[in-house]
């Protein structure tokens, strides 16, 4: 593989597309994602760390391995899935990986969602898609069934064929990332943001804006940036204001409204313009 060269494998993705059953697509995914964050920690830490390295540092066991051993599998499907989202490059001969984020000192999961919505391939870009399109209708509660007809009728249905998989394995990643939240006693999926993943990305703003405490424009920036948050009619998510309320119940947000304010927006039944995040307490 040369220069900035990816394989050609889509983000229709593969870790676990070959398990049947929410539980075991859960499991693959926790474990997928358990070699690939320290993965790319390393290589973020050590600019052109070689293949060797690498190799070394997390299969010290196995020096001599052959790339297609089981035990080198894990390795070898998280640098894949690295290269294809664009947050590591390989160059040289013998092979040096070099980290490439688009967003500068985000944590982990914020330039994930990044990569994913700025894929130049559409079919990679069909993660980020379909949250997109769930938020621009408004829906706060779907099945992976009813999920998976609405990408078959809409604009994105000739991407590729979407299959039960592709739609159980986005359920679960973006469970993970925050934006999703999975019942376990049913098979409704919440389109609800959680509190974690939302104050991450509102002080990420913020600092991204010099400190404008504007709700509406780090909002616009996050929608721009890394998840939908506005409807197709330019109001907010459902599920987003939700937990914006929720947060400020638990004191993790402050709302206020000016009316000379720039930017203002509704949050239910009220217009908000800007929002202060409490100082986190010592437990």
């Amino acid at each position: 593989m040369r220069g900035n060269q990816v394989p050609s494998r889509t983000l229709a993705i593969h870790c676990c597309a070959q398990h049947d059953g929410c539980h075991s697509a859960s499991l693959a995914l926790l474990r997928f994602l358990y070699y690939t964050i320290p993965y790319y920690a390393l290589i973020l830490a050590q600019p052109q760390l070689t293949d060797t390295a690498l190799r070394a540092a997390f299969l010290p066991t196995l020096p001599h391995a052959s790339p297609l051993d089981l035990a080198d599998a894990p390795l070898r499907e998280a640098l894949s899935f690295l290269q294809v989202v664009g947050l590591v490059a390989v160059h040289g001969s013998p092979q040096h990986y070099q980290a490439t984020p688009q967003l500068a000192d985000a944590p982990f999961a914020l330039l994930l969602l990044h990569h994913l919505a700025n894929q130049c391939d559409p079919r990679q870009q069909a993660l980020s898609r379909i949250q997109r399109t769930l938020v621009a209708s408004d829906t706060l509660a779907v099945t992976p069934q009813a999920l998976r007809a609405t990408m078959e009728r809409g604009p994105l249905r000739d991407l590729f064929a979407w299959t039960g998989e592709k739609v159980t394995f986005w359920s679960h990643l973006y469970a993970y990332l925050g934006l999703m939240r999975r019942i376990e006693r049913t098979t409704e999926l919440l389109v609800l943001p959680q509190p974690a993943l939302v104050l991450t990305t509102l002080t990420w703003a913020q600092q991204c804006l010099d400190a404008n405490p504007s709700l509406a424009a780090a909002l616009r920036l996050i929608d721009q940036t890394l998840y939908a948050c506005f409807t197709s009619h330019g109001q907010l998510q459902r599920g987003l204001a939700q937990t914006l309320s929720a947060m400020e119940r638990l004191g993790q947000l402050r709302f206020s409204h000016h009316a000379d304010a720039a930017q203002s927006l509704m949050l239910g039944e009220r217009r908000v313009s800007e929002v202060v995040m409490a100082i986190a307490k010592s437990s």
